[in-house]
């Protein structure tokens, strides 16, 4: 029975010692990112049958099952989901607020005031047909609209660029957390195999999962041995020690498209900062066979070529007429007839000012009304895209549907920056370590360490105290 006693004690310090150290990693660990607190799980030993009571059982002490890891995975999920949410609405707000300085307006030098510069010099010369300043002013003009047309044009496609070759960084990226992730798995089984808690791998493993939630939305199952798969919609990313492969290919809009690599069908990949940079240049996340349509950027480009096409085509074809009907005919359109776009709208190089106040029947050459003509084109509703409209409202709905996008990411950005808050708050709760908690933790362990020496201490008083008796 002695012997039962110190053995008792020795497990109870064993038990103790390694659950002081337990706590104390946790209180090392409290601020390291990703670190899930840790406990003994400490169970009764297996009790053994009494020497003296062969019908009685003599409780043999404590033992140390495993040290568990703290996790709940309905707040793990919701978190992640969030990020992943987060991360889309951030990458467009982003984009969506560098935007806003290129539409800009009201602003000195403006497209809208440019637009109505140039028209405005058109109504000048019909007042002045004659005049080789006011002829001079027209081109000078046309000049000027082209020029922010094309400034615009290209400062827009140079940010397109840069969210194109961040869908390829972005795919990178998801490609190598998918691979440490499937590594982590297989450490994760070789340990588990040793018998020992992998809790340090799952709680890099975890780290990892909440950075690719990140760049994208994901989906997750435990896998055998303690691995995790993980999935972009119903296509694996992990499958226990194996990774897939992302790629990016050029869908019908050129841009990049990130596809798998081996089938080769686009992910079906619909948040996420990945998602949020795709959600800038086109809709479409291909799963669904259909060609991609526009996306934020890329729809602005569009509507700020439909005004500089309907500008040129609908001026040149003004400006023509009034040659047709007087007889003659201008050596040369006032735009360049190939410069239908934004990015290449020009005035026609050495344009004669005689051409530009063309006159029309049946009034005299050079009485203005052609060029009265011309001005009141931003005056009517005139075929744009597929609206019919002014030019000038055009571009004010324009400006104004730039603003809202980039107002309503900003605000579901921050909305849901709030709610991710909220949910790690929470996470953190279940499964942060509390330095306060494992304080009074500690005090209880080392109460039961010291109880279980002294006990030690009072079975060799006792055992003393016998010898010297029979001695």
């Amino acid at each position: 029975m002695a012997f039962d006693i110190l053995n008792i004690a020795s497990r109870a310090i064993a038990a103790q010692q390694l659950a002081l150290e337990v706590t104390g990693n946790n209180m090392a660990n409290a601020t390291t990112p990703g670190y899930h607190v840790e406990s003994a799980v400490l169970a009764e030993a297996m009790p053994s049958p009494d020497p003296t009571e062969p019908n009685a059982l003599v409780g043999q002490g404590v033992d140390v099952l495993t040290v568990s890891r703290a996790a709940n995975a309905f707040l793990s999920r919701s978190v992640r989901t969030q990020q992943s949410i987060l991360g889309y609405d951030q990458a467009k707000s982003q984009g969506l607020g560098e935007v806003q300085n290129i539409f800009q307006e009201p602003a000195p030098q403006g497209l809208a005031e440019t637009m109505n510069a140039f028209f405005q010099s058109w109504l000048t010369l019909s007042e002045n047909p004659t005049s080789v300043a006011a002829e001079e002013g027209v081109i000078q003009q046309g000049q000027n609209l082209s020029t922010v047309f094309n400034q615009m044009a290209n400062t827009l496609t140079s940010q397109i660029a840069s969210v194109n070759q961040n869908i390829g960084n972005l795919v990178t990226q998801v490609n190598q957390l998918a691979t440490q992730i499937a590594q982590i798995n297989q450490q994760i089984v070789t340990v588990g195999s040793s018998q020992e808690p992998p809790n340090n791998l799952m709680d890099q493993r975890s780290a990892l999962v909440d950075q690719l939630s990140k760049l994208v939305n994901i989906s997750y199952a435990p896998g055998p041995d303690n691995t995790m798969d993980i999935y972009i919609g119903t296509h694996p990313l992990v499958s226990g020690n194996q990774a897939s492969t992302l790629v990016t290919t050029a869908n019908a809009l050129g841009f990049n498209q990130p596809s798998w690599a081996d089938s080769g069908a686009p992910a079906a990949i619909t948040s996420g900062t990945l998602g949020g940079n795709m959600a800038l240049l086109y809709t479409s996340s291909g799963s669904s066979g259909s060609p991609p349509g526009n996306g934020y950027l890329t729809g602005y480009l569009q509507s700020l070529n439909n005004l500089a096409s309907a500008i040129v085509t609908q001026v040149n074809a003004q400006f023509n007429a009034g040659f047709t009907t007087s007889g003659t005919a201008p050596s040369q359109p006032f735009f360049v007839t190939t410069g239908t776009t934004a990015a290449t709208i020009a005035v026609t190089p050495n344009l004669p000012p005689s051409d530009i106040a063309a006159a029309s029947s049946p009034n005299s050459p050079g009485d203005g009304s052609n060029a009265s003509a011309i001005f009141n084109l931003s005056q009517t509703a005139e075929p744009i895209g597929s609206l019919t409209t002014t030019y000038g409202q055009y571009y004010t709905t324009l400006v104004g549907q730039v603003g809202m996008d980039g107002q309503s990411a900003e605000n579901a950005a921050n909305q849901d920056q709030t709610t991710l808050t909220s949910l790690s708050n929470a996470l953190q709760s279940a499964t942060g370590v509390d330095i306060n908690q494992q304080s009074v933790q500690m005090i209880q362990e080392q109460q039961s360490y010291m109880a279980a020496a002294k006990l030690v201490q009072t079975q060799q008083s006792i055992i003393q105290s016998l010898l010297a008796a029979v001695s």
